[in-house]
């Protein structure tokens, strides 16, 4: 049987001379990116699975935990940014040959984030009645009641994802993916493991769902814990550096975060907004939304991986000054997302009917408004999603956050917030509405990062100096 000759194959050298640069090799690239991938496919999984497991609970107890999750990833993202910025710093560092100052910012970053978790759970706990009436209190009773239960879990749980988050995103910045892969694994698989035990086996439902939340989480505390022990030498971590917080590497930190930080708090708020849009629609209407979120998020998988597993090769890169490789991998990147998503796409329709009847246990009575959401992420991941995720994450890379911010802001709470309003409530058209602003606002956002990117401005940024 004759097997193809790679070496000598035009398509797969032009493919490997594209993917080498100064810093990373092709198969760098690849060992990289792979377990990104199989980290963001178990993330998926975990919540396609939750969504499943739970939906047998009823349309009330699906509601209340993709409402009680919009209040999560406003937090959540927070924590993201801040190991995004370690992660920034961390690649440029490691990328100029500054390993020295790795540790730094490595002490810094977890300093900072177990300071902002024990915080925000702090005065969310001390104001959750208050927060929930304020943004769902038209909810009915019973979802009501479920999402005080579930958010209480998540926030029990924020100090302690957020120290793995900090030790995931530090490792990733010196190209130590493989290490959280293991990491989500662990964390995530242990989630999923007890969601089963918990709500499918014991019958304890949303109750089940925020106990597995926090004593996953302790895992994942314990197994960040050792991998920190395990490569301090690597990310140039002592003893000193980690018990006599500096407040000026601290600072640095939060300097590169912050812009994401705002990003994420003023995005998923605005999220949250829209979250308060579909509550007056209706309890079906709420897990409607709930389905589609969780059945579209296998669409999105490439795009996800590669958005995340670019930041530290585009910023070892420019780190180095090698911004040529940095545009190359961008481009290169959102080409292999968006075909990965129309792929997808025509995959998952194959699959519709299984998932809506037997999976999720969809009500017949949102059948028709789950295909036409369906439809109209079809059309707009592959056009659209690649580019308005990758392309920021290189000018995140490269220190251009304040930008990205004011990009994603602008399109957030002028496009989708502003026209969603008036198209779903307004115009009347619900869910499909806010469905349809939502899938058209990552055109808008695109436009804006491409013609950023375009200036040449992004590449002016210093995060490697004192």
């Amino acid at each position: 049987m004759h097997r193809p000759d790679l070496a000598s194959n035009a398509h797969y050298q032009r493919a490997i001379r594209a993917l080498s640069g100064s810093v990373y090799s092709a198969r760098d690239v690849y060992n990289l990116v792979l377990p990104v991938f199989v980290d963001t496919l178990f993330m998926a999984l975990v919540d396609f699975c939750n969504t499943g497991i739970i939906s047998s609970d009823g349309a009330a107890a699906m509601g209340a935990v993709n409402t009680a999750n919009a209040i999560h990833w406003l937090m959540f993202g927070t924590f993201n940014s801040i190991a995004l910025g370690a992660c920034v710093l961390v690649a440029q560092h490691f990328g100029a040959g500054q390993l020295e100052r790795i540790g730094r910012v490595a002490a810094a970053s977890l300093h900072a984030m177990i300071a902002v978790t024990i915080v925000y759970s702090a005065l969310v706990l001390l104001f959750e009645e208050r927060i929930i009436r304020l943004f769902f209190g038209s909810a009915e009773p019973e979802v009501f009641a479920d999402i005080r239960i579930f958010l209480f879990g998540l926030l029990v749980s924020y100090p302690l994802r957020g120290a793995y988050t900090a030790v995931a995103g530090v490792l990733r910045g010196i190209g130590r993916t493989k290490v959280t892969l293991v990491l989500s694994l662990v964390a995530n698989g242990s989630n999923m493991l007890l969601n089963v035990v918990f709500v499918s086996w014991l019958g304890w439902g949303v109750a089940g769902l925020a106990w597995s939340t926090v004593l996953s989480q302790v895992v994942g505390a314990a197994m960040g814990a050792v991998l920190l022990g395990i490569y301090a030498r690597d990310l140039r971590l002592t003893r000193h550096l980690m018990l006599h917080p500096s407040a000026s590497a601290i600072g640095k930190v939060l300097t590169v975060s912050v812009p994401f930080m705002l990003e994420d708090l003023f995005f998923n708020g605005g999220k949250l907004i829209i979250q308060m849009f579909i509550v007056p629609f209706g309890t079906l209407q709420l897990a409607a939304n709930g389905i589609i979120y969780s059945w579209v998020r296998w669409i999105e998988l490439v795009p996800r991986t590669l958005s995340t597993a670019v930041v530290p090769i585009a910023g070892a890169a420019i780190g180095a000054g090698d911004y040529g490789y940095a545009k190359r991998v961008c481009w290169l990147f959102v080409a292999v997302g968006s075909v990965s998503s129309l792929v997808c796409g025509i995959v998952m329709s194959a699959l519709w009917p299984w998932a809506m009847i037997s999976f999720f246990h969809a009500d017949p009575a949102i059948h028709g408004t789950l295909w036409v959401l369906f439809i109209i992420n079809l059309v707009g991941y592959p056009l659209f999603f690649s580019l308005q995720s990758i392309l920021p994450s290189v000018l995140r890379a490269a220190g251009d956050g304040k930008w990205t911010t004011i990009c994603s802001l602008s399109s957030m709470w002028i496009y989708r917030i502003g026209v969603g309003y008036m198209v779903s409530v307004v115009f009347g058209l619900q869910i499909v509405g806010l469905w349809l602003v939502w899938c058209s606002e990552w055109g808008v956002r695109s436009l804006l990062f491409y013609l950023r990117y375009r200036t040449g401005r992004w590449m002016n940024h210093r995060l490697t100096g004192e």
